[in-house]
């Protein structure tokens, strides 16, 4: 440990990994050329355990993993500005971080209360505290201990009084400027008709631009975590997305940080599927896609089922494709509705075959096409380009270690198949 209380113990601290860096990619540069990767990985948990306690703890705050990420990006955020100003000479450009101010903007848009925004702030502010505290005491010796502490909790407590103090400022600027804007009329609308409310169609195409009467496909796209797209950058991609598909009018509404719906009218249903540029080369930005409906219900149908399908890709811990379509992951929506119950159910009826190994994923591979041929060996080696022994093979060794016959539950086994390997598939990579 140094001489002199410096903060450099932070630069000792490690975290597990396993989540992806919520804040922008400038900011996690920064961190790690100033703390190094494994502190700012520490930070990266801690500012997982944050948003997730912040969102149990105030149901006000959430609305699926959306809303977990704009809350996560402002608490991780926060984290590693708190460690850069802890540790010494070294200058950081803005008491509130850049996504926390994104995070403020968007509890603006969903009518969240101030009071409720600084309490969030509040506990936020507790639970870093503590965990930094927590780690001093853990890895700086005595004598510095109590003083690097003690400088800890000083620095701490002025850095969130100005915090808290800027993002009130921040969300009341916002407030005055969003309230009086064409874009939160428009914003209050579509929430009013996805809510269900009763509206009329005319007065609301007006209000909104964009034809109700029509047949509507609704899109959700948004941005990984970490990646530098805004969400003007999304209305692009959006835009882009439609060109060339014949859609007579469309209607972007920008919602939360990260994230923008997108709904494309249309005079005819001649095509269910018409054809996306998909974003490939936008490297973070995904799309997911619902079924064509028509009217006022299919507007709200539509995006039902787009978010519904963004949801479980969102959750999947596998990496998505660029565009998911709602009629490809349906069976899995309406399956996972709980994770938990999903994995449990999966590996109850899949067992050895649930494993997360090429393995068990050749052989899952296997029992879906031989189930969709209705066990037909040639049939099934046809669609696997292997040979038909190669199928009898491994579905003779499927039944020998599972232990049941194939035959029997046919249902729960070919559903289970589809939560497993399907677009934001259940397993836990």
């Amino acid at each position: 440990m140094p001489e002199q209380s410096d903060g450099r113990w932070l630069l000792t601290l490690s975290g597990s990994g396993r989540h992806l860096p919520a804040s922008h990619p400038p900011t996690i540069a920064m961190a790690r050329e100033v703390l190094g990767p494994a502190a700012v990985d520490w930070a990266v948990d801690v500012g997982h355990e944050m948003a997730s306690t912040i969102i149990a703890e105030m149901p006000v705050l959430s609305g699926g993993e959306e809303a977990f990420e704009t809350v996560r990006m402002g608490t991780e955020s926060s984290t590693l500005h708190s460690m850069l100003m802890l540790v010494s000479e070294v200058p950081t450009t803005s008491v509130v971080p850049a996504e926390a101010l994104e995070g403020d903007r968007d509890f603006v848009r969903r009518k969240i209360p101030l009071d409720q925004v600084l309490h969030g702030i509040r506990l936020g502010h507790s639970m870093m505290a503590r965990a930094l505290l927590e780690a001093a005491s853990t890895v700086v010796d005595e004598p510095l201990r109590t003083v690097e502490m003690k400088r800890t909790s000083e620095l701490l407590f002025r850095f969130m009084d100005d915090f808290a103090s800027g993002m009130a400022a921040e969300y009341l600027t916002e407030h005055d400027r969003w309230v009086t804007s064409a874009a939160a009329e428009r914003a209050e609308l579509v929430r009013t008709i996805l809510d269900g409310h009763i509206v009329s169609s005319p007065s609301a195409s007006g209000t909104l631009g964009y034809p109700l009467d029509r047949h509507h496909l609704a899109l959700v796209v948004w941005r990984d975590p970490g990646s530098v797209e805004t969400p003007s950058d999304l209305q692009r991609v959006a835009a882009r997305l439609l060109e060339g598909s014949g859609c007579s009018a469309s209607l972007v509404v920008p919602f939360g940080a990260s994230s923008v719906w997108v709904w494309s009218s249309w005079r005819s249903r001649d095509v269910e599927r018409p054809a996306l540029v998909s974003p490939d080369d936008v490297p973070g930005v995904r799309v997911a896609v619902g079924a064509m409906a028509t009217g006022v219900d299919g507007f709200r149908q539509s995006h039902h089922e787009a978010a519904e399908a963004a949801e479980l890709v969102r959750s999947s811990a596998r990496v998505p494709d660029a565009v998911t379509w709602y009629a490809d992951v349906e069976l899995a929506v309406l399956l996972s509705r709980d994770l938990t119950l999903a994995r449990a159910f999966v590996a109850r009826e899949l067992g050895p075959l649930a494993a997360n190994t090429k393995s068990a994923a050749e052989l899952r591979e296997t029992v879906a096409a031989y189930l969709a041929c209705d066990r037909s060996l040639a049939r099934s080696a046809e669609i696997l380009h292997v040979a038909r022994n190669t199928v009898a093979y491994r579905v003779k060794k499927v039944e020998q270690e599972t232990g049941r016959d194939l035959r029997v539950r046919r249902l729960e086994l070919e559903c289970a198949l589809r939560l497993a390997d399907g677009p934001g598939g259940v397993l836990d990579s």
